[in-house]
């Protein structure tokens, strides 16, 4: 490659990480679903609170799926059926009469065709800064947790004027086209490039295995990381699955989605920050601190609920957020650090499948009252900091 083309691509790389925020910014969409509940419960009763385990639970699977289609084609492909799963769910919520249609739209179409995007649009664009892989993770996946505030308010006013039927299928539309537009944009990294940044002039850091999903199933550090994550994630999901009806206690309904949506922001600066962090001070660190916040947002939570201090609420979401960001981001990061770039968009999404158990963890605790769940955070922080002094790199990397 000459020094001009090399010039071209590390420019353009940064203009496909801006195409990726906003990808991930609209795919952020499906962690709004405490704006979407309240309305959806009222019409069609109190089954529906269950929806963001399956919407969960058919992310995980989606971004699997994703990974292997991706692997034997190319980011066009996926993204174009991440389009086609998430307007039918989306446009199909619009129309369902029942709980159960809810589950078949919203979890089950919607939240595979987000997996399908989000695993496409990380792995794709990752290979592009091989230098900065946590920075990069963390400023994409920043959009991802804006989402669910910035649409998840638009979505709040668009359902108080015209009602959540309208709203669902007008978001539809909306997503098509961003994703359709999107679909055509992403593409993989020349090998040419991907080599000048881990070889000659970049300053990559070298994975410490390169694995394929068999190898890396082996591997204790896997394990030890996958356990890690679903305790921060299960953190994070205790509030996130019932931040907006617990801030309407503090500032009533008109406020709640505003104060709600500070648990994104927090989440998507999280993540850029760990991100950063994975980079220059290494990953035992980063885990540690994380778990630190984890752990100091517990015990402000249960302040909040003693007190009734708005402010003290604000802390605690601040907190939260910023713990729950950091773990996706750090899945990210120590995947390719730990088991490599030549398979990693399989292996991320096999990684990601914590949410599932998360998903499932953190409903269930929040569902069983704020005392418990809150009490939770603060031991998920603990176990999760003695994990992380359990990790191990090879002898031999």
């Amino acid at each position: 490659m000459d020094e001009k083309t090399l010039k071209r691509q590390m420019s353009a790389r940064w203009g496909l990480l801006i195409v990726d925020v906003i990808l991930l910014l609209v795919l952020g969409l499906i962690y709004a679903w405490s704006v979407f509940r309240g309305p959806l419960m009222a019409d069609l009763g109190d089954g529906v609170k269950s929806t963001f385990t399956i919407t969960m639970i058919m992310f995980c699977i989606g971004g699997l799926v994703g990974g292997i289609i991706n692997s034997k084609t190319s980011p066009k492909v996926t993204m174009l059926l991440c389009l086609v799963f998430v307007v039918i769910g989306v446009f199909g919520t619009s129309m369902v009469t029942s709980a159960f249609g809810v589950f078949l739209t919203y979890g089950v179409c919607y939240g595979f065709g987000v997996g399908l995007g989000y695993n496409t649009a990380i792995s794709t664009v990752v290979q592009w800064f091989p230098d900065k892989q946590g920075l990069a993770s963390g400023i994409m996946l920043m959009g991802f947790g804006f989402g669910s505030m910035i649409l998840g308010m638009v979505a709040s006013a668009m359902m108080t004027a015209m009602g959540w039927r309208m709203t669902f299928k007008i978001l539809a539309v909306a997503l098509g086209v961003i994703l359709l537009i999107g679909a055509f944009v992403l593409r993989p990294a020349s090998p040419e490039l991907i080599q000048h940044l881990t070889q000659g002039g970049g300053k990559a850091k070298s994975a410490v295995e390169e694995l394929n999903t068999a190898g890396m199933l082996q591997r204790r550090n896997f394990w030890l990381f996958m356990i890690w994550a679903i305790l921060l994630s299960a953190a994070g999901l205790v509030v996130i699955n019932v931040s907006a009806p617990y801030a309407e206690m503090f500032v009533g309904a008109g406020a709640s989605a505003g104060i709600a949506g500070i648990v994104s922001i927090a989440n998507g600066g999280g993540r850029v920050l760990f991100g950063g962090l994975f980079d220059k001070i290494g990953y035992r660190l980063t885990m540690l601190l994380n778990c630190l916040i984890c752990i100091v947002a517990g015990f402000v939570l249960l302040a909040s609920q003693a007190t009734m201090s708005t402010v003290v609420l604000v802390i605690a979401f601040v907190l939260i957020g910023v713990s729950y960001g950091g773990a996706p981001t750090s899945a990210s990061a120590f995947c390719a650090y730990f088991f490599g770039r030549k398979h990693y968009s399989v292996n991320f999404p096999i990684i990601n499948l914590n949410l599932i158990v998360a998903s499932v963890l953190g409903p269930m605790l929040a569902n069983s009252g704020y005392t418990l769940g809150f009490t939770s955070i603060i031991v998920f922080g603990i176990a999760s900091a003695i994990l992380v002094f359990l990790l191990k790199k090879p002898e031999n990397a």
